[in-house]
């Protein structure tokens, strides 16, 4: 196999270098394949591998790596053996970046290996900053570059308004669009290049799916969205109508990875109603950096920002500096993400080791079997 053959689909040299020299001389000869994980469907697990243009696989999942939820996630690279007719999974490779969640109180994993995550909001009653800065913590924390989207700038004269507010949470890449303005998709062209992992992440009915559709080259008509649900892409997305309410209908149920003409990689998410976030402190810190940067200069080193002189955090509340909305997400987003990890970290620690032990496992067994081949 031409590990070439596996770049447009983002393989590089971190994957490679996890490789030891006799999986990478069976990769090489077609013993062993690589595979990046496209679509997960309960315990059916698929992939695009070196010949990713004739479409997706479906690969055999050993019972070791079972149930898949807590080994796998789309965007994933895994190294595969053939079985008869069939590839079967014997080794998943760390992922450089993860996003996760807590949902039902487990840790979910969302997507892996990602070089820009887009944060679609749109501009009417549906925009919340406070959601913005969850997504956000997220983003930085799982080491992703962040790009909030607003979409649907044609529905409001005070667009200015609406990324002022996003400016203010000191975002580098911030885009304005609308799918009746296509001067303004090219906005986007400096994240679209060949071989660039995106993901789309935003409450229902912010547009992901019909912005999937325009970068897939569809032709989206406001018209026909406005009065029937349709299928835009066979097997892709389904776009909902607009509700009363202005904010959509749900309509992707699963994460796929998605290649368009031009050679870029999507992963869309379903709508999340509620993003719970887990483990996430570090990247709070630098959602919020604004008020760590304040706090570091109270007068006390053990500052709870409550009565104490000298306490930055406070004056710059008093004096407007600081909004007040801004501190008290702050606020709740720690205590959240504080709850969750107590929640969430005698199973995760189980998982995690479990994980651990399964990779072992499957090492030992994959080498086995090289040293029985010779």
């Amino acid at each position: 196999m031409n590990i070439s053959r596996l770049q447009p689909l983002g393989w590089s040299h971190f994957f490679l270098q996890q490789t030891d020299t006799q999986t990478f001389e069976k990769l090489q000869s077609n013993e062993l394949q690589a595979f990046r994980i496209s679509a997960i469907h309960r315990s059916v697990i698929k992939g695009l591998g070196a010949n990713w243009e004739e479409g997706e696989v479906e690969l055999l999942c050993p019972e070791s790596f079972q149930p898949v939820s807590e080994h796998f996630c789309v965007g994933d690279w895994v190294i595969v053996e053939q079985a008869h007719e069939h590839f079967r999974i014997i080794e998943v490779l760390d992922a450089e970046n993860q996003l996760e969640r807590l949902s039902n109180q487990k840790r979910q994993l969302m997507a892996a290996n990602l070089d820009y995550l887009f944060i679609v909001t749109s501009a009417n009653s549906d925009f919340s900053l406070k959601r913005l800065e969850r997504y956000l913590a997220m983003a930085y924390d799982a080491n992703i570059e962040p790009v909030i989207v607003l979409n649907k700038i044609d529905l409001t004269d005070k667009v200015d308004d609406f990324l002022d507010q996003i400016r203010d949470l000191k975002v580098h890449n911030i885009v304005g669009i609308s799918m009746l303005q296509p001067d303004s998709l090219l906005l986007l062209k400096h994240f679209l290049t060949a071989g660039t992992t995106i993901a789309m992440v935003g409450s229902s009915g912010v547009g992901k799916s019909s912005l999937i559709n325009v970068l897939f080259n569809q032709t989206v008509e406001r018209e026909v969205i406005d009065q029937n649900n349709i299928r835009m892409i066979e097997d892709i997305q389904t776009i909902g109508g607009i509700r009363d309410d202005d904010k959509g209908k749900h309509t992707t149920t699963s994460r796929q990875l998605l290649i368009n003409a031009d050679g870029v990689l999507f992963i869309d998410t379903p709508g999340i109603r509620e993003l719970q976030l887990l483990n996430a402190q570090n990247g709070l810190e630098m959602a919020f950096h604004d008020i760590v940067q304040l706090a570091q200069h109270c007068k006390f080193n053990n500052c709870s920002h409550q009565t104490e002189p000298g306490c930055k955090i406070l004056n710059a509340l008093g004096n407007g500096e600081l909004a007040q909305s801004h501190w008290d997400n702050y606020q709740k987003l720690l205590k959240e993400d504080a709850f969750n990890a107590r929640s969430a970290q005698g199973a995760y620690a189980q998982k995690q080791h479990m994980k651990t032990f399964s990779k072992a496992i499957n090492r030992i067994q994959s080498k086995h079997r090289q040293d029985k081949g010779r």
